[in-house]
C-alpha cells in the first residue's frame, strides 16, 4: 500500500477521535447532551473548564496538522497534500467513533492550512482571537476568520495576484485556493445556527 493511501486512513481515524466527547467523559459529562451539544473547544470551555477547552483546541487542531505535515516532508503532489488534510476534517466533522457525527471543524482546518500556509492560518487565528476577546462569542470568531479566508481566496483566485500571502510550499495555486474556499465555505455552512443565534441574541458567550 501506497504513502498516500496509508496516510488517507491515518488522517480519517486521527481526525475522528472526538477527544472533545472523551475528555467530557472523563469528567462524568456527554458533551453531546449539553450547552451547544457540540464536542468542540467552545462547548468543553463553558461546561468542562478552560482548560479542557483549551486542550481539545490544541488537538482538534493537531489532527490536521500532524498527517499534513507528513504528507508535505513525503513530497506528495500538492492534490494529495490537500486530499490528506481535508480527509481529517471530514473525519472530526463525520466521526466513526460518534456515528458519523463530530464537530464544526475549525480547530482541524486550522491545522492542516498552518502546515500548508503558516501565515494565512495565522491571521485566520488572530481574526478570531481578537473577535472573542472582543465579544466573547467564539461562534462570531470563527465565522469572521472564515469569512475572511473565504473572500481573500476568491480575491486571488479571480484576480491573480501573487501568491506569497499564502504559501511558500506550493507551486499550484489554484488547487490550494480552491480547497481554502472550499474549507472556509464548509465552516461558514457549519456555523448557519450559530448565525441565526447571534442575529436573535440568543448565542451563548463563551466565558
Amino acid at each position: 500500500m501506497s504513502i498516500f493511501y496509508i496516510l488517507l486512513i491515518f488522517s480519517y481515524i486521527l481526525g475522528s477521535i472526538p477527544f472533545g466527547y472523551i475528555f467530557a467523559k472523563f469528567k462524568g459529562v456527554d458533551i453531546t447532551k449539553v450547552g451547544s451539544g457540540n464536542i468542540g473547544m467552545a462547548n468543553v470551555f463553558r461546561n468542562i473548564g478552560p482548560f479542557y477547552g483549551i486542550l481539545v483546541l490544541l488537538l482538534d487542531a493537531f489532527k490536521g496538522f500532524l498527517p499534513t505535515f507528513i504528507a508535505i516532508n513525503y513530497n506528495l503532489p500538492d492534490y494529495q497534500v490537500l486530499i490528506i488534510g481535508l480527509i481529517a476534517i471530514i473525519g472530526h466533522s463525520f466521526s466513526v467513533f460518534l456515528k458519523f457525527k463530530g464537530g464544526k471543524g475549525v480547530a482541524t482546518s486550522f491545522g492542516v492550512f498552518l502546515a500548508i500556509s503558516p501565515l494565512i492560518s495565522i491571521i485566520g487565528l488572530l481574526i478570531w482571537i481578537i473577535s472573542v476577546l472582543i465579544t466573547r462569542y467564539s461562534s462570531l470568531g470563527s465565522i469572521l476568520a472564515s469569512a475572511f479566508v473565504f473572500t481573500i481566496s476568491l480575491i486571488y483566485l479571480f484576480f491573480n495576484f501573487g501568491f506569497n500571502l499564502f504559501s511558500n510550499y506550493y507551486k499550484n495555486s489554484k488547487i490550494f485556493l480552491v480547497a481554502l474556499i472550499f474549507v472556509s465555505f464548509f465552516i461558514l455552512i457549519k456555523h448557519k445556527d450559530n448565525f441565526i443565534r447571534l442575529l436573535e441574541g440568543k448565542e451563548n458567550k463563551l466565558f
